[in-house]
């Protein structure tokens, strides 16, 4: 195993620089005007290529479409619309509003308003509206319809047609109806300003005199259709109310037989005093109270006498209880009486004539008590039959207020009834005033609307305007080519500004490289220009790469330089020339080490051969490193090695480098290509990456200074090459130069011309 010591000490700490922190990405929010300006100059032939198809688009619309003419008539409303048919007084004579106005307007969009335009103004025989028709003359056919249209030449158009071919133009059908209807309303239009009651009708035809017609032929249907809407409307509500009048004088008289009927059914009177059920429970009622009351008495009587004949006797009692016999037996009981005292003062108490007398009067107490039971069990007699004429009468007034409930519901219905009749009644004085205010046989309806401005036949076209589409087809690509530039710039990370590869590499850029490729001659490259003239742009360029090399040096006394890139074609080589070619005129001594051999490299420039394998074990013997180092046979001040490195420690070599030579110029392969760049950079003083405007790739360049700064590359800087020069000198320049140029081209063919005739004359 090969094993490489190093060793870091403190002049190898001196000389070399630790790489970047570390990458960043741009700050895509961080723009300047001179981004903008950039970015038309970038993008300008692809956005002028948008517009000139939007205006070659618009010039084919222009000239391909059919020329479309507008005319316009104005309706003027009243302010007050007139509706007789209105059952409501408030909606009779209503003013207009803005939202009546815009009734207005659907009204006249209406489908069934249209068909009846296209029926008045037989719009079904123009061709324009019915699309089944073939156009009537090359006016009115469009361009396509010129070329490929087989109707054109069955139909003879611009031609007069026979009435055949005529009659078999016109297309009636109902399908066909509606496609006209609907064609009318996609070329009829209509407006107002503000809270104005004027309309403005507007119609599109491609003939203009058609136009007028149409227009004016609207705004009177519309006149005539909303007055025959009205008209209509009012017929119809009388023909409604008329209906309505009818059935309900039915339904009256239906009614009336109904309640009549009931009330012979019911037996019930129109008239109270005619009414005997009532007059017979109202004497019913007043038997039945005093019935009541004499009940009442006779059971107080009775009872007042059982309570006397219980309480104090018969002889108690029969002072109180009357009767003619009761009364005659106690005069006689007195006249005993009397004659008993007389007889027993006379003859004592045992004498015949007083027991005569006892006897007699015992007779008459029984007597008085018969009486006396009689007079009270007719007492009771009575008050039962007056409870059974209570009890009769009782039922009686049951059965007469059972009929009187019956009665009574028999009334609420009659009552019912008549209220439906009133009603009936109601509603059909209602309908009969409505009839006699609303009559369309003697009240003429008036028009609401009126036309104010008939049409006025056009002169120029509607459509197309050319001064208005061309405008707005330029307007539209150019915003079309700037959307799909900006679409293309957000997907497109190449790198076109200095400041994008500042931020990934995060050190300044040492110089920028103007594109020269534009004002070499042909067999001409880069290295030579700046040799041939140290004041051109590439010479300048590079003067100022090897100051920035020299403040660099000063500070880290770095000799070692490595120019990187992160794909081919970036322009490396000729950089790591143009310093090196420099710093040799200015007589430091100067190698170049080309790692890339090949025809576009260092060594393939300058002119040297590359050897067959790799570089020997180098040594730090003079007579090594003298073997290695080959003289440029073009450029004697130039001093190079062209090979690849083999597995050696290059840190041997680049010490004896750096004892015998100023500055030592690396150029390695592209980090795309081969991987040694990457790892050399850790044994170089400076790395110097070299990015192509609009070649490098944000994402190459990120990763390669990723790896670059994990391998601790000593990062110096960046070298902005092939950007864009935006002084006017550099401009003249390169204009005077490519004038040159085709004036050597054009000497030179004149010159291989003229020997080619001489050499066949």
């Amino acid at each position: 195993m090969l094993t490489i010591d190093r060793e870091y000490d403190s002049r190898e700490g001196a000389r070399r620089r630790q790489g970047p922190a570390g990458a960043n990405l741009r700050d895509s929010s961080a723009y300047e005007l001179a981004d903008f300006f950039d970015f038309l100059s970038r993008y300008a032939a692809f956005i002028a290529s948008f517009i000139a198809v939007g205006l070659i688009v618009s010039l084919v619309i222009i000239f391909s479409v059919t020329e479309i003419y507008t005319a316009s008539s104005t309706l003027v409303f009243d302010r007050n619309d007139t509706r007789p048919y209105e059952a409501v007084l408030e909606l009779q004579k209503q003013e207009r509003d803005k939202s009546a106005m815009e009734t207005e307007m659907d009204l006249l969009k209406s489908r069934e308003f249209l068909g009846f335009v296209v029926d008045d103004l037989r719009l079904m025989d123009d061709p324009y509206f019915n699309t089944r028709l073939p156009p009537a003359d090359r006016k009115e056919a469009s361009f396509w319809q010129l070329r490929w249209s087989p109707q054109l030449a069955e139909a003879g158009v611009g031609d007069k047609a026979s009435p055949e071919k005529l009659g078999k133009r016109v297309v009636t059908d109902p399908a066909n109806r509606d496609r006209v209807i609907t064609r009318l309303a996609a070329a009829l239009s209509a407006s107002r300003k503000g809270d104005s009651l004027a309309m403005t009708i507007f119609i599109e035809h491609p003939h203009a005199e058609k136009a007028a017609e149409i227009a004016n032929g609207v705004a009177a249907n519309y006149v005539v259709w909303s007055t025959r809407m009205k008209q209509l409307a009012a017929k119809a509500t009388v023909d409604y109310l008329r209906s309505q009048a009818d059935a309900i004088a039915l339904s009256i008289a239906k009614k009336e037989r109904e309640i009549a009927e009931f009330t012979t059914r019911s037996d019930l009177t129109f008239d109270p005093r005619d009414d005997v059920l009532k007059a017979r429970t109202e004497q019913l009622n007043e038997q039945f109270t005093l019935a009541r009351v004499e009940e009442a008495g006779a059971w107080a009587k009775h009872n007042e006498a059982t309570r006397l004949v219980a309480a104090a006797g018969l002889d108690a009692a029969g002072g109180v209880l009357t009767s003619d016999l009761l009364s005659a037996l106690r005069i006689e009981e007195g006249e005993l009486e009397r004659k008993r005292a007389q007889l027993t003062a006379k003859f004592g108490r045992n004498h015949p004539l007083v027991m005569e007398t006892d006897a007699q009067l015992a007779s008459n107490k029984r007597g008085i008590e018969t009486e006396i039971t009689r007079v009270v069990q007719e007492l009771e007699n009575d008050a039962k039959v007056a409870t059974v004429r209570v009890r009769k009468f009782q039922e009686e007034v049951g059965q007469l207020q059972k009929q009187m409930q019956d009665r009574n519901l028999d009334e609420i219905r009659r009552r019912e009834l008549d209220r439906d009749l009133l009603a009936e009644q109601k509603r059909y004085d209602a309908v009969m005033l409505r009839l006699g205010v609303l009559d369309p046989e003697q009240e003429q309806i008036i028009a609401t609307a009126r036309i104010a401005s008939f049409a006025e036949i056009p002169i120029d076209p509607s459509f197309p305007r050319p001064g208005i589409i061309l405008p707005v087809g330029a307007l539209a690509s150019l915003a079309l080519g700037l959307v799909a530039s900006v679409a293309h710039a957000a997907i497109d990370t190449r790198i076109r500004t200095s400041r994008v590869v500042d931020s990934i590499v995060n050190r300044p850029t040492l110089v920028a490289v103007p594109d020269m490729r534009g004002s070499l001659e042909p067999g001409q490259d880069l290295y030579q220009t700046m040799l041939a003239d140290p004041h051109s742009l590439f010479s300048r360029a590079m003067r100022s790469l090897c100051l920035a090399w020299r403040t660099y040096e000063r500070g880290s006394q770095s000799k070692v330089v490595m120019f990187c890139s992160s794909g081919p074609g970036e322009g490396k080589t000729t950089c790591a020339l143009g310093m090196a070619g420099t710093a040799a005129i200015n007589g430091l001594r100067v190698v170049v080490l080309d790692l890339d051999p090949g025809p576009q490299s260092a060594a393939s420039v300058l002119g040297i051969a590359s050897p067959p394998q790799g570089f020997p074990v180098a040594s730090s013997t003079t007579a090594d490193v003298d073997s290695m180092i080959t003289q440029a046979p073009e450029y004697p001040f130039l001093r190079g090695m062209a090979s690849r490195l083999a597995l050696v420690d290059p840190q041997r070599l680049f010490d004896e480098l750096r004892r015998r030579f100023d500055l030592i110029v690396i150029d390695p392969p592209s980090v795309a290509s081969d991987d040694d760049a990457i790892w050399i950079s850790s044994y170089v003083d400076a790395v110097v990456l070299v990015v192509a405007a609009e070649k490098a790739v944000e994402s190459d360049l990120l990763a390669t200074v990723e790896r670059l700064s994990m391998n601790g590359a000593p990062i110096a800087g960046s070298v902005f090459n092939f950007c864009r020069r935006t002084r006017n000198k550099d401009r003249g320049k390169k204009r005077s130069l490519s004038v040159r140029n085709f004036r050597a081209r054009w000497a030179a063919r004149r010159r291989t011309a003229l020997a080619w005739f001489l050499k066949d004359a």
